[in-house]
């Protein structure tokens, strides 16, 4: 059997086999521990995000200070009829002491597309109306001003 030139004259260094295995331990380890950090972030948190709603003033009585507020879409998960809060905000961000009903037209216990909010205004001037996650505090919808 003929061997290789280069081994036999010595002439070559090497690293050693043990630090060769050293470094191709950490080199696999530092690769594992990007992965994992990488898909971790993929599927880590299961982050819950506040629904939204899309509402549409479906009709006013300017004599009674009564407007009704159509919900006309929602995004995100459904929204339970105990899970968020509805107030009337005047003109200067302060809340207001309006009269705020749902009426449900579905009866699943959900805020859902085609019920209706009803406000009766307890003062003439400019109002927003807006629906806060009880959770989170996050707004769930907020109308631009209106006028009483």
């Amino acid at each position: 059997m003929k061997a290789n030139k280069k081994f036999i004259n010595g002439e070559e260094e090497a690293v050693s086999a043990v630090i060769g295995v050293i470094l191709m331990v950490a080199i696999t380890v530092a690769i594992a521990a990007t992965v994992y950090v990488y898909v971790s972030g993929m599927i880590g948190g299961t982050a819950t995000k506040t629904s939204t709603l899309s509402m549409n003033l479906f009709s006013q009585n300017d004599a009674a200070d009564t407007r009704i507020w159509l919900v006309s879409g929602i995004e995100g998960e459904a929204i339970l009829n105990t899970s968020y809060n509805a107030v009337v905000l005047n003109a200067s961000g302060e809340v207001d002491a309006a009269t705020i009903t749902f009426n449900e037209v579905t009866g699943a216990g959900y805020v859902n597309a085609g019920d209706t909010f009803t406000i009766v205004a307890s003062g003439d001037g400019y109002f927003t109306f807006m629906l806060s996650d009880t959770a989170t505090g996050s707004t769930i919808y907020k109308s631009p001003q209106a006028k009483y």
